[in-house]
């Protein structure tokens, strides 16, 4: 059993490591536009990064510095957030520093990576840094729109409820495609972003 004396000086001994650690809160979208704010921090092990989510629909997806828009395999990921233009409550993802090497996200959402939407803690200040980072993320925009924006008939054709007004998303899935609608080549990911 513990003595009182020696279980008092394993909290006082464990409480700087809790108190250290510092809570960084990003904001995801929103009216800054797409990006992540601030888009890189200094993390230490143990702090937390809250990003918290605006209208419109983002994701929080860990990605590499190789394929800054691509999610890595055992990656965390937050999944689609959807905010509606007037909502009153925003979503929290909470991510913990488990070490000071580099951690690299992207916003999976059409074309949002490739328009610059990236976030990182720890980037090296030489060599992989956060803007080398960016511009391998808007570089991938140029790939994405020349094999994303070809439409062999009007989209409202195929989707007569998703007109611009309405803000509805739309992605290629091109395995797909291929085995069931060869002339059809995109499919709906999200209706409306305020829609839930």
């Amino acid at each position: 059993m513990f003595s009182k004396s020696l279980l008092a000086s394993l909290l006082l001994a464990s409480a700087p490591a809790a108190l250290a650690a510092k809570v960084w809160d990003i904001t995801v979208g929103g009216a800054a536009g797409l990006v992540y704010t601030p888009n890189q921090v200094k993390a230490e092990v143990g702090d937390v990064l809250s990003f918290h989510f605006q209208f419109k629909n983002h994701t929080v997806t860990q990605s590499s510095f190789a394929s800054p828009c691509t999610p890595w395999e055992g990656g965390f990921d937050s999944g689609f957030m959807p905010v509606a233009m007037d909502a009153t409550e925003f979503p929290v993802y909470n991510v913990t520093v488990e070490t000071t090497d580099p951690i690299w996200i992207h916003c999976q959402q059409v074309g949002h990576c490739g328009m610059g939407m990236v976030f990182a803690a720890n980037a090296p200040e030489e060599g992989n840094t956060y803007d080398n980072f960016l511009a391998a993320a808007t570089a991938t925009a140029t790939q994405t729109t020349e094999s994303t924006t070809t439409w062999s008939e009007p989209w409202s054709t195929y989707y007569p409820s998703a007109t611009p007004a309405s803000g509805g998303y739309y992605k290629r899935n091109v395995a797909e495609e291929a085995e069931t609608q060869p002339t059809r080549r995109w499919t709906r990911v999200k209706a409306k972003r305020e829609a839930y």
